[in-house]
């Protein structure tokens, strides 16, 4: 309704009359006013796929983007990039801070990390606690680096005090990157989602408040004259 500025959701019901020779002679139609049940149904829609917290895609929502954007760059055989995004210390943070603190700093985190999803199939969610993921399909390890990388900077940017002993006078982020070209033989997103967490936990050991690549794992070990832990199991898809 275009001078009223709102939209209506109708349904329009046509029954036809006939006459005793079976010829059409009228049509009753009822007009019935579904915009209240339309609205409740895309209210329980919308919740069933956010984070209530930080308004970002929820757990399930990333499970089934995910699957789909797995499917799509198999036929497309091209990259596909995953961000695991955790917060330092967050534990720290809440223990000296308080839980209401915590929430206004996942806010303020889940909030730079969405303005990093900025494309039509990007997605960023809320992973669980204080976890984030980043969906970039069609993107290679070094774009996602930089853009991990930009996410990374701009938390730190907010200067969110932290001061719990054990963590830096500021909240960080440590980020998990991994992109591949998923085959036939990749059913499901496992072996992605089995990197990205890796490079996460590679992050953390290093020292957080930093990004890693997986491709570049070993390289950064050998860097930092550390070797990775053997025998960590790997996250899976639900």
């Amino acid at each position: 309704m275009p001078k009223l500025g709102s939209q209506l959701y109708l349904a329009i019901d046509a029954g036809p009359i006939h006459d005793e020779a079976g010829q059409l002679i009228a049509v009753v139609e009822t007009l019935r006013d579904l915009t209240d049940q339309k609205r409740a149904e895309m209210a329980l829609k919308e919740l069933a796929t956010k984070d209530g917290l930080t308004g970002l895609s929820n757990r399930r929502a990333f499970d089934q983007m995910l699957m789909s954007e797995l499917a799509r760059a198999q036929r497309t055989q091209k990259p596909m990039a995953l961000l695991f995004v955790d917060v330092d210390h967050f534990k720290l943070f809440n223990d000296r801070h308080g839980h209401q603190s915590g929430d206004e700093c996942l806010r303020a985190v889940a909030d730079v990390v969405s303005r990093h999803a900025v494309r039509p199939l990007d997605l960023a969610s809320r992973y669980g606690g204080e976890e984030f993921a980043l969906i970039l399909p069609d993107m290679d390890c070094d774009a996602a680096c930089a853009i991990a990388e930009e996410i990374r900077r701009a938390v730190m940017a907010l200067r969110i005090a932290h001061g719990a002993v054990g963590a830096g006078d500021h909240v960080t982020l440590s980020v998990g990157v991994a992109s591949h070209i998923p085959t036939e033989a990749d059913g499901s997103p496992d072996r992605l989602l089995g990197a990205a967490d890796e490079a996460l936990y590679a992050a953390k050991r290093l020292g957080r408040n930093r990004v890693i690549c997986s491709e570049r794992l070993l390289a950064e070990f050998a860097c930092h004259g550390r070797e990775p832990v053997p025998g960590r199991t790997p996250r899976k898809s639900a």
